[in-house]
């Protein structure tokens, strides 16, 4: 029985890296930070561009190593989600909101990297003085592929069994995986991912990224969840 595979890559671009000079301490550029002294706790200060009457505090919850602490203050993940807020479809792009505080409460290195960050922030309106709800779980670019099967007139995805320990069960997805780095190799990595999980070797130019055709204000990234990024 023949089958004709077309391989279809949904890469999904979360994050477009910044460059370190865009979170320079420049005047009218990125941002500027003060650092604590204090032995007592970790802190750490930045204040976000046109908003300069209005400090931002980043603080290590207890159990917070100084490393993991400085490794997500200066992550790109972080510097992201702080970019995030102030673009035109930002939280604070309106000035109706204030970021005052932002709590580390957790960090998992993939070896030199981090992989996950775990924090909260404290956003709240500045007319009525609610919060805002916060908690954020950061995560890294990734990738994952739709591999469609035709056979006798039938489409079939393919789609891998996994462990997944955070929801407690066994589930059915796509074959899909992190990328080493913010500038990893979105195709590449799709390819590998598959053969490492379903044992299928694809060539990397019958990949097709399915993000091109993104309207162009998404920027072409794909975020499956409020507050994952």
């Amino acid at each position: 029985m023949a089958m004709n595979i077309r391989s279809v890559c949904g890469a999904l671009k979360r994050f477009t890296p910044l460059h370190s000079s865009n979170w320079v301490s420049k005047k009218n550029k990125g941002f500027s930070c003060k650092m604590s002294t204090e032995s007592t706790s970790l802190t750490h200060t930045i204040t976000l561009p046109n908003k300069h009457n209005e400090p931002v505090h980043v603080v290590a919850a207890p159990g917070v190593s100084p490393s993991d602490f400085w490794s997500a203050v200066e992550c790109s993940l972080f510097k992201q989600w702080l970019h995030n807020l102030q673009t035109e479809n930002g939280v604070l792009a309106d000035g109706t909101l204030a970021l005052r505080q932002v709590l580390i409460q957790g960090v998992d290195m993939f070896g030199k990297r981090i992989g996950f960050l775990k924090f909260k922030a404290d956003i709240f309106d500045k007319e009525t003085g609610k919060m805002v709800p916060g908690i954020v779980f950061a995560r890294g670019p990734a990738v994952a592929v739709l591999m469609l099967l035709e056979s006798e007139g039938e489409t079939y995805a393919v789609l891998t069994e996994q462990a997944r320990v955070p929801v407690g069960r066994i589930i059915l997805e796509l074959p899909a995986g992190m990328l080493d780095d913010d500038k990893g190799d979105f195709v590449g990595t799709a390819v590998r991912e598959v053969e490492e999980e379903i044992g299928m070797k694809l060539n990397v130019g019958d990949m097709v990224d399915l993000t091109a055709f993104l309207d162009s204000a998404t920027g072409c990234k794909v975020f499956p969840s409020g507050v994952c990024f």
